[in-house]
């Protein structure tokens, strides 16, 4: 009996933790969006109200708090790189706690240029977002194949409903034991050697079950105009490294913001409820799920590229 009053305080706090945390709360929606895709990269398609539920997962995704969840993971995997978590602690026992906030506050890329280590985190980001981005392009390339190859001449009549679910709000919600491996201190996960871990090349697909090659590892190179986005990721890593209090981070609400990012995919959801709107087979939808659900967003949120 103690040891289940134990585990139940435990998970009470760890809920309590997690919803006063800005970085684990605004990472939520990109799960809910990676998991999706997940979905979509298994789902069989035989009929119309397949298509239209595809339809409906790549659009009901909002872009702000989709680029909030984008710069949060790539934070909360930055914070998983052991050298440059012990560089940015290192710098704190240097220069001391204040003057490591200062800076912070100040300049968006003291994160990656100071602390000691700041390669291996830029490298570990751009991994895992590499295998983010091979994920939606495997998702294009399957609706593409779809839309060329699919025979849908015996299909009912779409749902005359579709388009008031394309812009329905999403209220879903992630489930507890997701929510439980989506919660990483710094350096409670090991990216860098286990694929499946938090920030892993295969992070997402395991925690869908879905069996996927681990993708190569490269020495790539951030895409230069995504280099303030990188920089936002890491300054955030290393307020959540240091244990920012919220009176200390009021940088954090800024920094979860990516402008360019944000209307990159607000412009592809626009798009593809355009593209929906006019199509008249599900072979054409298949085409607009695959170059506005999946190509485009990759494209909005690619932060890498192979030297």
């Amino acid at each position: 009996m103690r040891l289940v009053a134990l585990a139940a305080l435990f998970c009470l706090w760890a809920t309590y933790a997690h919803a006063q945390d800005p970085l684990h709360r605004a990472l939520e929606p990109y799960a809910l969006y990676q998991t999706d895709i997940t979905a979509m990269l298994g789902a069989n398609i035989p009929d119309s109200a397949s298509m239209d539920a595809a339809l409906d997962r790549t659009a009901r995704h909002d872009p702000e708090r989709l680029t909030q969840g984008w710069l949060a993971y790539g934070a909360l995997t930055a914070a998983q790189s052991p050298a440059w978590v012990n560089g940015v602690r290192a710098r704190v026992r240097a220069a001391g706690r204040p003057a490591v906030l200062r800076q912070l506050r100040r300049d968006w890329t003291y994160a990656r240029r100071r602390p000691p280590g700041a390669d291996e985190a830029v490298q570990l980001v751009l991994r895992a977002f590499a295998a983010d981005n091979a994920r939606l392009n495997a998702g294009a390339v399957r609706f593409e194949a779809l839309g060329h190859a699919g025979d849908t001449s015996t299909w009912a009549r779409r749902s005359s409903e579709r388009e008031a679910t394309l812009r329905a709000p999403n209220t879903r919600a992630l489930a507890p034991e997701l929510l439980a491996r989506l919660r990483p201190a710094p350096l409670a996960a090991a990216p860098m050697t286990e694929p499946i871990a938090f920030g892993g090349t295969r992070f997402w697909d395991a925690l869908g079950n879905r069996a996927s090659p681990a993708p190569p590892i490269l020495p790539w190179r951030v895409v230069p105009a995504r280099q303030p986005s990188l920089d936002r990721m890491l300054t955030l890593a290393a307020l959540f490294v240091v244990e920012a209090t919220p009176s200390e981070t009021a940088r954090l609400t800024a920094a979860l913001t990516d402008e360019p990012v944000r209307q990159c995919l607000a412009m592809q959801q626009l798009e593809l409820r355009q593209c929906a709107s006019v199509t008249s087979t599900p072979n054409e939808d298949a085409f607009c799920i695959a170059r506005h659900g999946f190509a485009g967003p990759g494209a909005c949120m690619n932060l890498s590229e192979a030297p």
